[in-house]
């Protein structure tokens, strides 16, 4: 049992506050309630492996958590002041795996907590779901995206995935997720393309505007995680915010002046170069460093072909499951086409072919006149698909630097008559696009 998250049901807020401290510091996830509905309300929303339970709360006796906590799957801990033996006999008859007195010593409380959590492991814990079996695919990039997952998830820094559009990038976010300590903590999606500043203001830290009230995405996925899907769509000012709150690890919400702790994991995806946008000034360069802490690419499907037919497969069967439609069935004619064919908009498209074959094929052979997909066009090369022109000027500048130093062998001077550019200039360009593995005796 390799997750440690601790809940502790305490209303007196400073006892709370040091519990949680000294939790963290031994590298629990620890959260906490004030009172019996707030406990309730998060142990049925969550799963922890450990509750701290004071039983004399404001609003009733602690014993009643007990019934919305099953003890194979949590270990509850009950502190008291005012407890006696039979009070104590009693919660563990009802389910509690120990009890401790107040004052708390917190090292006797750490030593339950370890005999609790050992307990657990031995019970084998809570199934044995791999969620790295929902990334479909056989190639090179996938078997190495599913041997880096497990490594970066366990990290507790915010990571930036970048690819094209439709490769799955938040997707894997929710992989991350999903094999993080963070796991029973909720996972909050925001997409950021197409919302105004103060739209995206209130979904982000929320609002304490009178009568426009709203609780936040970084507030919801409290313990958790927050996905920013298309974070390069996220104005500047807001930017610059989320860099102070991150910084800080508080924010203020909306017409608010309390400010709020901030406890979450930042996934954001992109499919721009937030690198060229922030030498440009249209990222904020705090931010990126901030949000990039581990940097992860997904490639297209055009560079891992291999994985296209088991991806649809998949798919197909997903769909028919869902809509209790027979399978359509794919020719070798079709596979052998669909291994060949472009998918500009890689995964995506992969899924709604899927999807469309379903529904218009049922249990028929599909051909390759079905597919109705796009002809092939010329201009796939992915420098077509860049809309700023000085990234697709740099594009074309690397590129074609580094065709004439492979043509001639890497040497300069050659290139410099080729290209009528003086060798000062040439080695600038290549020093700025870190093209020195293609240059012929580096040294001289």
């Amino acid at each position: 049992m390799s997750l440690k998250k601790v809940l502790i049901v305490e209303d007196e807020a400073p006892t709370a506050e040091n519990l949680k401290a000294l939790f963290e510091l031994e590298g629990y996830i620890a959260d906490t309630a004030p009172d019996l509905k707030t406990a309730i309300e998060k142990v049925q929303k969550h799963r922890y492996p450990l509750v701290v339970l004071d039983l004399f709360l404001p609003d009733g006796n602690g014993m009643e958590l007990l019934g919305y906590i099953n003890p194979e799957r949590t270990k509850v801990i009950v502190l008291t002041a005012h407890g006696t033996i039979e009070t104590a006999v009693e919660a563990v008859k009802r389910g509690a795996f120990d009890f401790l007195q107040k004052p708390i010593v917190f090292r006797k409380l750490k030593q339950l907590c370890e005999r609790a959590m050992q307990e657990l492991s031995k019970g084998g814990g809570e199934g044995s779901t791999d969620p790295l079996k929902e990334l479909i695919g056989t190639s090179t990039p996938i078997k190495e995206l599913k041997r880096k997952l497990p490594q970066i998830a366990v990290e507790n820094k915010n990571v930036l995935i970048r690819g094209e559009e439709g490769v799955g990038k938040t997707f894997v976010g929710e992989l991350i997720h999903k094999l993080s300590p963070r796991r029973d903590f909720p996972l909050v999606k925001v997409s950021i393309a197409g919302k105004g500043r103060l739209e995206l203001e209130k979904e982000l830290f929320g609002s304490a505007l009178p009568g426009r009230e709203k609780i936040g995405a970084l507030e919801r996925a409290e313990g958790g995680t927050v996905i920013l899907a298309g974070v390069e769509h996220l104005p500047l000012e807001l930017q610059e915010k989320l860099a102070k709150a991150i910084e800080s690890r508080s924010y203020t919400p909306v017409g608010g002046n309390v400010r709020k702790y901030l406890n979450v994991r930042f996934i954001s995806t992109t499919s721009k170069n937030l690198y060229e946008m922030a030498k440009s000034g249209k990222f904020d360069e705090n931010l990126l460093v901030k949000l990039n802490e581990i940097e992860l690419e997904i490639p297209p499907l055009r560079e891992r072909r291999e994985d296209i037919i088991p991806l649809l497969e998949h798919f197909i069967e997903e769909f028919a499951r869902e809509s209790g439609a027979q399978k359509p069935i794919l020719s070798e004619e079709v596979k052998e086409f669909l291994k060949n064919y472009e998918f500009p908009a890689n995964v995506r498209e992969l899924k709604n072919l899927a999807e469309r074959l379903v529904l218009l094929h049922r249990g028929k052979i599909v051909n390759v006149e079905d597919l109705q997909l796009a002809p092939k066009r010329e201009d796939r090369d992915p420098l077509f698909s860049i809309q700023n022109w000085r990234e697709a000027k740099r594009s074309f500048e690397k590129e074609f630097l580094k065709r004439k130093l492979i043509e001639t062998g890497g040497n300069i001077k050659e290139v410099a008559k080729l290209i009528n550019l003086d060798i000062s200039n040439i080695y600038r360009k290549i020093r700025e696009y870190h093209l020195e593995e293609y240059v012929k005796n580096r040294s001289s």
